[in-house]
């Protein structure tokens, strides 16, 4: 076989392709690291908010609702968290746009991440609309579906956006669970179960019909919840990151 027939060998002609297709879609969506670590952040500075996010609070602390500090827990004020949240995650939109204005003029390629944008600000935005006056709920019982007005799940939308517009099953399925968590929480209180959940972690034996509380590695402390809620997107952008630095995994 003559040299320019192994030129035209169509197998490796196709591995070609496929080589330079995947490192065009590596240059496309190799920046979500940075929002996904962005948003992380975001939710693990939050901890700052509570009154002892790996202890036990002062149970005459502010708990309101909705629950502008991400979870419902002692707080150390109560309009701390609602600026927190309501100039945080606009800063990380920004920061969000920069860095992808700045990274398409030097890759040649643009994702478009004006959809981000959209979506998390429109969230955020719905989110002030519905509860836009901090207020304390009747009585000690949790507020049901109402938990869900909270900045996290706006987070959370946040990320599914990010993960849709950069194609990453990972980064969807960390914003999916970081909503489930969330919603876990706010709805049922922190670490609450249901009476038949009881039963079932009891072994068939006991239980309550008023349900019970999971304490099993504090994960009735805002601490390590919001640790357990951004770990899928910690580790989505470590991996990304690492395969943008020359990584094949």
């Amino acid at each position: 076989m003559t040299e320019s027939a192994q030129g035209m060998d169509p197998e490796g002609t196709l591995a070609e392709v496929r080589r330079v297709r995947e490192r065009a879609r590596r240059l496309a969506h190799g920046g979500a690291w940075l929002t996904a670590l962005l948003l992380a952040a975001l939710v693990l500075g939050s901890t700052a908010w509570y009154e002892a996010p790996f202890g036990e609070p002062d149970q005459d602390g502010w708990i309101t609702h909705p629950f502008w500090a991400g979870l419902p827990n002692v707080t150390r004020s109560e309009v701390g968290p609602y600026l927190y949240w309501f100039l945080g995650i606009p800063l990380v939109v920004a920061a969000t746009g920069a860095w992808y204005r700045w990274r398409g003029g030097r890759v040649g390629m643009r994702v478009a991440w004006h959809w981000y944008v959209a979506i998390t600000l429109g969230a955020l935005a719905s989110l002030a609309v519905v509860a836009a006056v901090p207020r304390t709920p009747d009585g000690d019982h949790p507020p049901g579906w109402a938990g869900l007005l909270t900045p996290l799940i706006v987070v959370a939308v946040a990320a599914v956006a990010l993960g849709a517009v950069e194609r990453s099953p990972g980064l969807m399925a960390g914003g999916v669970w970081l909503g489930l968590i969330t919603a876990w929480h706010s709805t049922a209180g922190m670490g609450g179960l249901s009476g038949g959940a009881t039963w079932l972690l009891n072994g068939g034996d006991g239980g309550s019909a008023d349900g019970g509380q999971l304490t099993l590695l504090g994960l009735h402390r805002p601490g390590p919840v919001l640790l357990l809620m951004v770990l899928p997107l910690v580790l989505v952008a470590g991996r990304q990151l690492w395969r943008t630095r020359g990584g094949t995994a």
